[in-house]
């Protein structure tokens, strides 16, 4: 089941543009107008599996979990409302849900899909052992998932993974970010000083190279390989390994996972950045474990540890989990509501294919072919279209150009990388599920307006 291999392994960086001269990248920033609301009736009892596929996740778990009787088979509304609630982040309440749906789910190959939503659960909740049972339960009714997956799930032992720093700890660091333009932060493993690691959302495990793991001291897991894939489409091989310690600023994480990739896969080359080689990335894994804000404008990274255990989730959310990955939700052409890929380890924003298909683009000129560089120095072609917006929370960006993806695999219907993310202040909450954008310009002129008033200016809350 390669869809697994790529979400459970996938490598971190998505793209760096290159080689793409008659690339725009001129965006202009304007307050999020949606054309039209989803109608009403937008989920009902026979759209209920393709609404979730496309990404209405609220939409659908309130349709299930309103008290009055739509209708739906019980093992069908356990297994969506589930799987809701697992992708809203609150893979506590969607445990319970889960189990009943795979003890009263008399399909074969339906059981095999409940438990590997269950092992997703687990995973989300740093139950290592208990994924692993799960994994195996879904292998058993014919999905197939790599063995070097389950060894690896089985190799964290009894030690809490992510312990140490206690909620509330904070994080306020210098952010690198140029050629390429993605955030980066100066990272401790094992007490060794790593050089600068990339802030990377959009990578479901962290990653280091093997040169990297051997000075850092990271403890290979034996036999534990996976495939890991990037923009090429070709796999490369991935072992897993444990670190006892991991510092960002004043906040240390005790036995933290992480990818092993061979040296030279996370090298990558452009025109505009040359040749550019990390040690590794910071993973999504590891980021939930904290609320961010990323100022790009200050070059600087801000964290809050949060509680573990947490029921992740808020009435407004805008994030959602799928396939091991971080997902926003956000408008194409002004049109609600698309999932893309919350991606800070990749320069450009794309979009797919099948995403466009599904949003107007009148006004928006043809495709033409560009190149891109990911991992493992690799070169793809792609398209581009001109005149697309993408809005999240309260602004929404207009590219000149953006990139285009032919397929859709992981991505649902495009990346949101710092072509996007770099024009705001960014604030990640994985204790909301949120993603909320300001401007550092509209919050100089709100402050000064409030001076000039004699209001008191409050503080941010968090950071």
């Amino acid at each position: 089941m390669k869809a697994f291999r790529r979400a459970a392994a996938a490598a971190a960086l998505a793209a760096f543009v290159g080689g793409a001269c008659t690339f725009s990248r001129d965006v202009t920033v304007r307050s999020h107008l949606l054309m039209k609301p989803l109608p009403q009736g937008w989920v009902n009892s026979f759209n209920l599996e393709e609404r979730l596929k496309l990404g209405y996740v609220p939409e659908v778990a309130a349709f299930l979990a309103s008290t009055a009787d739509k209708g739906v088979e019980r093992t069908r509304t356990l297994k969506v409302l589930g799987q809701a609630l697992l992708e809203k982040g609150d893979a506590r309440a969607a445990v319970p849900l889960l189990e009943r749906a795979f003890a009263e789910e008399g399909r074969f190959s339906e059981r095999g899909q409940v438990a590997w939503l269950l092992a997703q659960a687990h995973y989300w909740l740093d139950d290592f052992s208990e994924s692993a049972r799960w994994v195996e339960v879904a292998r058993s009714h014919g999905l197939i998932l790599p063995d070097g997956w389950l060894a690896f799930l089985r190799s964290a032992g009894p030690e809490p993974i992510y312990g140490g720093a206690v909620a509330g700890t904070r994080i306020n660091e210098l952010m690198a970010f140029s050629k390429p333009r993605v955030p980066r932060v100066t990272v401790k493993v094992n007490d060794v000083e790593s050089e600068q690691m990339v802030f990377d959302t959009g990578a479901s495990i962290s990653l280091l190279t093997e040169s990297a793991a051997r000075r850092l001291g990271i403890e290979v897991v034996p036999g534990a390989k996976a495939g890991a894939y990037g923009l090429h489409r070709v796999e490369i091989e991935m072992g897993f390994g444990w670190a006892k310690n991991v510092r960002i600023g004043t906040a240390i994480l005790t036995h933290v996972p992480f990818g092993i990739l061979p040296d030279g896969a996370l090298t990558f080359g452009s025109e505009a950045s040359g040749q550019v080689r990390f040690d590794g990335v910071l993973g999504a894994d590891l980021l939930k474990e904290f609320d961010w804000s990323l100022r790009y404008q200050e070059r600087r990274i801000l964290g809050v540890r949060l509680e573990k255990g947490l029921r992740r989730g808020s009435p407004n959310q805008n994030l959602f989990f799928r396939r091991l990955k971080p997902m926003v939700r956000a408008s194409l052409n002004q049109t609600p509501w698309f999932l893309f890929l919350l991606d800070t380890g990749s320069e450009p924003t794309i979009v797919t294919r099948s995403g466009l298909m599904r949003a107007p683009t009148k006004g928006s000129e043809a495709s033409y072919p560009m190149t891109l560089e990911g991992i493992g120095k690799s070169r793809v072609s792609w398209g581009k279209l001109s005149n697309v917006t993408v809005g999240v929370e309260k602004y929404m960006v207009q590219f000149a150009d953006i990139v285009v993806k032919e397929d859709a695999e992981g991505l649902e219907d495009g990346i949101l990388g710092s072509s996007f993310l770099a024009n705001f202040d960014v604030t990640v909450r994985f204790s909301t599920m949120t993603v909320s954008l300001d401007r550092p310009l509209d919050r100089f002129l709100k402050a000064q307006e409030l001076q000039e008033t004699g209001a008191p200016i409050v503080p941010p809350s968090l950071f």
